[in-house]
């Protein structure tokens, strides 16, 4: 079994006044979805055209984003906290998270509310008996035997749908596969971050440690 971690960007940028689809869901009326996220992309000022990870989807993979698009994406993501508006600590990282991909399925992705910093919650599964995770909402049940991490993606009457959903209720895999994902993503994530840190200098925006708010999280 060959995990990996495959680190996305959310870019939404959908307060543009173009009408959305009528169609839903996106995975599946992904043409229409990706016309409309480029309309709003470019109408937004984004130079270069954005490559969706998953078809129809806002989710872009760190890798795939150009250097121009990433420039305007950081200047966005920290205009009002550098005019003021707010203070660092009320500032968020990049929104998205990680796809969970195994044997070349994508078999579960960012929720609702996920950012990057949530690479901490899933080196959490590493070491905690009993750990706290988060990828947004809404949350796979986690439970363990020996060493094996069991997801359940099981939804409760009335519960929240995952978006997209997952193609099984429950994955499992072993701990040791996931540390050499996690290895894996991190080297990813930290090319992305000295990306970021050019485009500080560059663009002169002056931010403390911006790897650490846009990636990593105030804490780390």
């Amino acid at each position: 079994m060959k995990i990996e971690l495959i680190p996305v960007i959310e870019i939404g940028y959908h307060n543009q006044n173009i009408k959305s689809p009528d169609q839903s869901p996106y995975w599946r009326n992904f043409e229409v979805w990706d016309k409309y996220n480029d309309d709003c992309y470019k109408k937004a000022g984004f130079k270069d055209r954005l490559i969706a990870y998953l078809p129809g989807s806002s989710f872009y993979r760190l890798k795939d984003i150009s250097d121009n698009n990433l420039i305007k994406l950081t200047k966005d993501h920290t205009e009002e906290m550098r005019n003021g508006k707010y203070a660092r600590e009320q500032a968020s990282p990049f929104f998205g998270g990680y796809v969970l991909h195994i044997d070349g399925q994508d078999k579960y992705f960012p929720q609702c509310c996920s950012d990057l910093s949530v690479i901490q919650y899933w080196e959490g599964l590493l070491t905690d008996d009993k750990p706290f995770f988060y990828q947004g909402h809404p949350e796979p049940g986690i439970s363990y035997i020996t060493d094996k991490i069991i997801f359940d993606f099981t939804v409760e009457e009335f519960g929240e749908y995952f978006v997209p959903p997952p193609p099984v209720v429950q994955i499992e895999f072993e701990r040791a596969e996931l540390k050499e994902a996690i290895q894996r993503v991190r080297t990813e994530l930290k090319i992305f971050a000295n990306r970021i840190i050019k485009i500080n200098i560059d663009e002169g925006l002056n931010i403390d440690d911006i790897d650490k708010l846009l990636i990593w999280g105030h804490d780390v």
